[in-house]
């Protein structure tokens, strides 16, 4: 069900939220940095990118690691043009034509830009349930907080 790595960053999360709490502004700029901060948590620890589906910081130090590698380059004469390997047979085949030309299917040779940057939430495999349990924990926590600072009195004057 859930990773601790998934469990980690919604705990964190919802501190760093709660924390908001202590910021010397107004209550509705605490209570939307607490949200942001709660939500992009969320987003967070349920974050997978690449084309297997990696967590952001694996995908990350993948990208790094490759970033400083050191690569080949080569570098060609002006009026250099790349040439088709030699086929034996002459004139490529119908179904390879049709199968480069198709849209949509994949080629053998690459990634595609969709496989390079896909990105997907793993809310399916880990579940709703503690999502919404952190969400309702931090509301609550920002609900006491209100009426700490005179939600009580707002709400009496409404019932009055």
């Amino acid at each position: 069900m859930f990773k601790d790595r998934d469990l980690f960053l919604l705990g964190a999360g919802a501190l760093l939220s709660a924390l908001c709490l202590l910021l010397p502004v107004a209550f509705a700029g605490k209570l939307v940095a607490g949200v942001a901060t709660l939500v992009g948590f969320m987003a967070l620890a349920f974050l997978r990118l690449g084309p297997d589906r990696i967590p952001l910081e694996t995908w990350l130090l993948r990208r790094l690691r490759y970033w400083l590698s050191p690569h080949r380059f080569v570098y060609h004469r002006p009026g250099w043009k790349v040439r088709p390997p030699a086929r034996r047979g002459g004139a490529p085949e119908k179904a390879e034509v049709a199968a480069a030309a198709a849209p949509g299917k994949r080629s053998p040779g690459g990634l595609h830009l969709a496989d390079r940057f896909a990105v997907a939430l793993a809310l399916p495999k880990s579940g709703i349930y503690p999502l919404v349990s952190v969400w309702l924990a931090v509301l609550g926590l920002y609900f006491v907080a209100w009426l700490a600072q005179g939600g009580a009195q707002e709400i009496a004057a409404v019932f009055r």
